[in-house]
């Protein structure tokens, strides 16, 4: 089996342990897909000759234990989908120096614990293009250090192909992405194709403004975790996403304006958060249903059925002399100094007796007064 290239024994109905001499059977092994089958026990983590493996798919198992870390010595990795399966402990931070993986999926396990670490890699995760951590048990803050890095999912020039460029490890890799409570399959991803998914952990804290300058992402799910703070504005540099799920969080403040100039966004989701104000009015958003939005009593307008209300601040009017510069902030300055200056005077006229200085003052006052009633305005309070 030393020539063996392709190994793939996948949907079927394979059960038992997998022999822990798979990561040697052959060197130049490319691919491994024992996916949807009733394998269980743990991942071998031998695998000293897998220099050549591009791609291990053990998704839809009943495998247990941590992802090993054995795994970190196949440096040509590009696939690792270990999804639905029963797989414990802390995220494989290894992974970050995978230098060509470009897809990790870990969902639907039990791991636990924080993505971030304070461990420096060069340039972490840079290939990646889809990353779907969902259903999970992390905790913590956004992995910022990660999200940062993430040049793939940046914009680039696409080249112009006569046909279209799908992933591929010896066959097409599929995936099932996560939309609107919804599994959706995909046959076949796109090279073009990028996606998040930390929906369904604890993640908390608020959501990184730096996920807005990846913007070739088409799809971002950070759903059913305890983020707050506010929307960041820069969601809105995410032109081409297709699907952004918040939904279920505790995200506060206003929808931002940016978010009704994506034009691709087809699937929106805001539901059951803490958000106020009124809904961006915009060409995509007058598409989406109420339910992209119910769960925030102080959310208004279309399609909501709670009509925002239309107060008007009051304002001051003034007639056309524009040249004494004279305002409302006048009149209450004026009033309140009048009559600080009026007290002082009466305690000191009763206290030094002099009253003919004093009446000489109150006369001068009151002229100044009478002056500035001939030149003043007409001023009140608009409705």
């Amino acid at each position: 089996m030393s020539y063996l290239l392709y190994l793939d024994m996948s949907d079927n109905r394979f059960d038992g342990e997998i022999p822990q001499c798979l990561g040697n059977i052959s060197s130049n092994l490319v691919m491994v897909d024992l996916g949807n089958n009733n394998f269980h026990g743990t991942i071998p983590n031998t695998w000293d000759d897998c220099g050549k493996l591009e791609g291990l798919i053990l998704n839809g198992n009943s495998l247990e234990g941590e992802v090993p870390s054995g795994l970190s010595e196949c440096k040509s990795l590009k696939v690792l989908d270990l999804g639905n399966n029963h797989l414990t402990g802390t995220f494989p931070h290894w992974s970050a120096n995978l230098q060509h993986l470009q897809v990790l999926v870990l969902k639907s396990n039990k791991l636990h614990g924080p993505i971030e670490t304070s461990s420096i890699v060069e340039h972490p995760f840079s290939s990646l293009k889809v990353l779907d951590l969902s259903q999970n048990n992390f905790i913590g803050h956004l992995p910022r250090n990660y999200f940062q890095n993430f040049d793939a999912m940046k914009n680039r020039e696409v080249k112009k192909r006569t046909k279209p460029e799908y992933l591929s490890i010896g066959k097409f890799y599929s995936i099932t992405v996560a939309v609107k409570g919804s599994e959706l399959p995909f046959t076949k991803i796109s090279v073009d194709y990028t996606i998040v998914d930390l929906s369904s952990n604890i993640f908390e804290g608020g959501i990184l403004d730096v996920i807005g300058s990846l913007s070739s992402l088409i799809v971002l799910n950070l759903s059913h975790n305890n983020l707050n703070d506010r929307i960041p504005k820069a969601i809105g540099n995410l032109l081409k996403i297709e699907s952004l799920d918040l939904s279920c969080n505790q995200l506060k403040g206003e929808i931002p304006q940016s978010l009704a100039f994506i034009t691709d966004l087809e699937v929106l989701n805001l539901s059951q958060n803490h958000l106020v104000g009124r809904i961006p009015d915009g060409t995509q958003f007058r598409t989406f249903e109420a339910t992209s939005f119910e769960g925030n009593p102080g959310l208004c307008g279309f399609p909501l059925p709670k009509q925002c209300e239309h107060l008007s601040a009051p304002q001051l009017e003034i007639d056309e002399d524009e040249d004494s510069g004279f305002t409302w902030k006048v009149v209450m300055l004026g009033y309140g100094c009048g009559t600080l200056l009026g007290l002082g005077m009466g305690y000191m006229m009763l206290s030094t007796g002099r009253p003919k200085w004093f009446n000489a003052i109150a006369d001068e006052i009151e002229h100044m007064i009478m002056q500035r009633q001939k030149k003043r305005r007409h001023v009140y309070i608009g409705k």
